[in-house]
């Protein structure tokens, strides 16, 4: 019982200066909003404190598939920062951390699938593939990894809830994201294919929603909006390699590498296919 008496205390106190922090950005280029900072801090804190309860009480297996799933609807590029980080202070056992990787993958692409169908009046067959695709393909990974993955008894080190790495991660991704800011100012919003990469870098809930109601208005035809869904998600993608490349074990890598060629595959053929059906509309 005593385990969760640090937990406890560190998402009370996070969720307190989450609650009391400012909405407006401090600095004059408006890129860093204390709101912001805790709340991917809180967000990181309950991945980690969801990833250890689920690894005691239901096993590695099914406990690496709940955490990816449940972390990648909160954000799932801080699931895949977060096992990037454990996998390199767990001594490089990277099969469960691949399977979360995984599951948080296909939580994010159902999210981005779920945004399409709400925020559409017509839904359209084609914008839906974009996600499908790699959906199916993500799901015949987990059950793979599902079956290779032995579950482990030794779960005390690895399951121990640290607060100090979860702050060395909220500056990595906050350093990143304030460079991707300054880019995004920089070019502007010329470019909507531009925006929608440098977006879709951490998050792509955001750039969906803006590229479907822009879709709703009629500014962004069909044909476009495929285009615009999947570019979405290869920022993704890519941004979860850098991670995993920069936070994750050598052996994490090779699994995550060889993980998001299979989805890039999956995705040009859902794409190719979505922009030829979104032609014939």
């Amino acid at each position: 019982m005593h385990y969760w008496i640090k937990p406890t205390i560190t998402l009370s106190v996070l969720s307190l200066l989450n609650w009391l922090a400012p909405v407006a950005p401090l600095d004059p280029w408006s890129l860093l909003s204390p709101k912001k900072i805790t709340t991917m801090i809180l967000a990181l804190a309950i991945i980690q404190a969801l990833g250890s309860a689920m690894a005691q009480y239901l096993g590695t297996r099914t406990g690496a598939i709940l955490t990816g799933f449940l972390g990648g609807l909160i954000s799932s590029t801080a699931t895949t920062a977060s096992l990037a980080r454990r996998s390199k202070l767990g001594g490089g056992n990277s099969s469960g951390e691949t399977l979360t990787f995984l599951s948080a993958t296909g939580a994010m692409l159902f999210e981005g699938l779920a945004l399409v169908i709400t925020g559409t009046s017509e839904v359209h067959l084609s914008n839906l593939l974009i996600f499908i695709g790699p959906m199916l393909v993500t799901l015949a990974m987990i059950f793979v990894q599902y079956r290779k993955l032995k579950e482990r008894s030794d779960l005390t080190q690895s399951t121990t809830f640290q607060i100090l790495p979860i702050l060395k991660l909220s500056v990595f991704i906050v350093a990143i994201l304030s460079i991707s800011k300054i880019f995004q100012n920089t070019f502007g919003q010329d470019s909507l294919l531009v925006i929608t990469s440098l977006v879709s870098l951490f998050e792509i809930h955001g750039s969906v929603i803006a590229n479907v109601q822009l879709h709703e208005l009629g500014s962004v035809s069909i044909n476009l909006l495929c285009s615009l869904l999947a570019l979405s998600v290869i920022a993704s993608y890519i941004s979860k390699l850098f991670l995993v490349w920069t936070l994750g074990s050598p052996l994490l890598r090779v699994n995550v590498i060889k993980c998001t060629l299979f989805l890039f595959c999956s995705l040009t053929v859902s794409w190719i296919i979505s922009v030829n059906l979104a032609s014939r509309i």
